[in-house]
């Protein structure tokens, strides 16, 4: 123990309130490791396959757009990069690395919007899957604010090795052809009739003016990006004959029923949703009939989720035993359907839909519209960084600071309550700043 150090003011007074400095002493240095992301110069290793890719460190955002598997892989849409594959195994929520992929997913749903830092592959293996050969594929995905560990994990061995068996068996997918090919993509149709309370028929004329049916089921139609659930009536009244719809449509050839040429596999009633259901865009393949989109001659459009070809198949096996009393020919039930005869039945079922009084038709369209669906190479040219590059490193750093518990005891400074407010108040607004700025 040190002895007291006597003060002037010891002298001059004699009271009971003595002041006394027991001891002034620096605080101890507090060591911690920090781990940074950091470009280190090539080692001079010549050749270089398409599975080391590129590492992009800055984040991106998009949203997601379909789940390919029940609990695994998936697809973001990207303005800039197109499509971006993900894995339920590679989400971040609430800070961490969520390890339940139905939980993620179900934080996840279709449309929601996401962070995520990108990997970029280029080769010839990627052909079949775009025009550019390249593939992205998200590293780690997230929402709200960046998780601190989130590169760093990301770049581990494990999780590189995870990634690689991802990209294998997407591509195994494309390879095995077991996506469902979209005929039809985003083609005006108009409501026939129905056949059931929720099976229906649209009418629709092909270049050539043809007119050819599309069966249809409720669960696949959207009114204003909603369910038919959503608005609580029969889709005999939410979907009255002769309403113009949009379609995306498979073919196919239902045995025994006569003059049904493709199902339904989205439709599309009012204005598009923000986000939708849309197919993906692969080079080669059958082809597919796209006249509001620009794209080759030789590229088709899919749906990638694997589930989907099963439930399809069960509506068309309901529309089938609909009709085995009518010898295959399709009969209409007029029962308690209702009718667009004019303009102003249309404006009176767009209000009801939409709550909006407008003109009779959608949106001019003014040419053909890009396809985003599809893996695109721009957007990457100038940030992108050879996997091989980029390494995590360990660093040691030292600190002194008068406001540690530790320094307490030894005349430590404490903040008071008010000062600890104001300062989590600013570094929250700063922390936004960064963001937004970013």
């Amino acid at each position: 123990m040190m002895e007291d150090v006597e003060l002037s003011s010891d002298e001059e007074e004699d009271n009971d309130d003595e002041v006394s400095l027991i001891v002034l002493k620096r605080p101890d240095l507090i060591k911690r490791v920090v781990q940074d992301v950091e470009v280190i110069t090539p080692s001079g290793r010549e050749g270089k396959s398409a599975e080391e890719g590129k590492f992009v460190a800055k984040e991106r955002s998009g949203h997601v757009k379909e789940y390919i598997e029940e609990e695994g892989l998936g697809m973001i849409i990207d303005k800039e990069l197109g499509l971006v594959l993900f894995h339920l195994s590679t989400v971040w929520l609430g800070g961490t690395l969520c390890t339940d992929p139905q939980r993620a997913k179900t934080s996840l749903c279709l449309g929601s919007e996401v962070s995520y830092v990108v990997r970029s592959f280029q080769g010839e293996d990627y052909g079949c899957i775009s025009a550019d050969r390249v593939l992205h594929q998200a590293v780690s995905l997230w929402t709200g604010l960046k998780p601190e560990s989130v590169l760093r994990v990301s770049l581990g061995e494990e999780v590189t090795r995870k990634l690689e068996d991802h990209r294998k068996t997407f591509m195994l997918y494309v390879r095995g052809e077991v996506f469902m090919r979209a005929s039809l993509v985003r083609v005006p149709a108009e409501v026939a009739g129905y056949i059931s309370s929720k099976i229906g028929i649209l009418e629709y004329t092909d270049e050539e003016r043809r007119k050819k049916n599309i069966v249809f089921h409720e669960d696949s139609v959207l009114i204003y990006g909603k369910k038919i659930r959503h608005y609580r009536k029969s889709l005999k009244l939410l979907m009255p004959v002769g309403l113009g719809v949009t379609v995306d449509a498979r073919s196919v050839h239902v045995s025994g029923v006569k003059n049904c040429q493709y199902q339904a596999i989205a439709v599309l009633a009012g204005e598009w949703p923000r986000i939708s259901p849309f197919p993906t865009l692969f080079p080669g393949g059958s082809g597919s009939t796209a006249p509001k989109f620009e794209m080759p001659a030789d590229h088709t459009f899919y749906y990638l989720e694997l589930g989907l070809e099963k439930k399809m198949q069960g509506h068309v096996e309901q529309f089938k035993s609909v009709l085995e009393g009518c010898e295959g020919r399709i009969s209409y039930d007029w029962h308690g359907v209702d009718y667009i005869r004019s303009r102003d039945d249309f404006r009176e079922w767009k209000y009801e839909m939409s709550g909006r009084e407008t003109g009779y038709g959608e949106k001019r369209s003014y040419g053909p519209r890009e396809v985003l669906d599809t893996f695109k190479s721009a957007g990457l040219v100038e940030e992108e960084i050879p996997r091989e590059q980029v390494r995590v490193v360990a660093r040691e750093v030292e600190s002194r600071t008068w406001y540690s518990p530790e320094a307490w005891e030894h005349g430590g400074l404490k903040l008071k309550e008010e000062v600890k407010t104001e300062n989590e108040a600013d570094g929250e607004t700063a922390s936004k700043r960064r963001k937004v700025d970013a």
